[in-house]
């Protein structure tokens, strides 16, 4: 059975998880109506076409996220490291850390790098077999995915990582980065932990290296 393994430091993770837990299982505020999703790049901004993934250029970014919370054909992912989600971050948004996990330039060639791929993020190169089987766990192809970070930058390279796999980028939108989220409309949707610092190290095991 392939497993995927987060050593947490016991004593904070003990700590965050039961300061975060009732927070968490408050769902957010219910969408009255489910809007049509737009395009994921607004081609009528300035460098659309050049830069299709950026955040600066995305259709949902923080002055219309809010409109589309509460859906059950969006997949809502942040993918910074845990220590930063568990500080403060929107909810229902999994967190699936995108260094930690996902991306490295040296996975694969560095044992110390648990990584899934290598190289570079317009030429992935995989540090096991099953890394597109794992990459399609964590991103599913067949939903529609709301990706967010601290900027939108992670997010960017994601998506060029996600699109040389084969993804249909149609149904990825990159909505920005938490230090956006700041307006008013968005205080129901955050859970605010900061008192609380979580040390994390990441390892992956039950994988077959390449």
């Amino acid at each position: 059975m392939k497993k995927l393994l987060l050593i947490v430091s016991a004593a904070a993770l003990l700590t965050a998880c039961s300061a975060n837990k009732p927070s968490e299982t408050v769902q957010a505020p219910a969408v009255s109506a489910q809007k049509a999703l737009p395009a994921p790049v607004d081609s009528s901004k300035p460098d659309a076409a050049k830069t299709p993934y950026a955040a600066s250029v995305s259709s949902i970014n923080a002055s219309n996220l809010f409109e589309y919370f509460g859906r059950d054909d969006v997949l809502y992912i942040d993918v910074r490291d845990f220590g930063d989600y568990q500080k403060k971050h929107l909810r229902n948004f999994e967190c699936i850390p995108y260094f930690a996990f996902i991306f490295n330039a040296d996975a694969g060639k560095d044992a110390k790098k648990p990584q899934l791929y290598g190289g570079t993020v317009n030429e992935p190169v995989s540090a096991y077999k099953e890394s597109d089987d794992m990459l399609n766990i964590f991103f599913p192809k067949d939903k529609t995915l709301f990706i967010m970070c601290q900027s939108g930058g992670r997010v960017a390279q994601l998506m060029t990582l996600l699109s040389k796999k084969g993804y249909d980028m149609s149904k990825i939108y990159n909505v920005g980065g938490m230090g956006q989220f700041t307006a008013r409309e968005y205080a129901d949707y955050t859970v605010d932990a900061l008192e609380f610092k979580v040390d994390a190290a990441y390892s992956i095991e039950g994988l077959t290296k390449n």
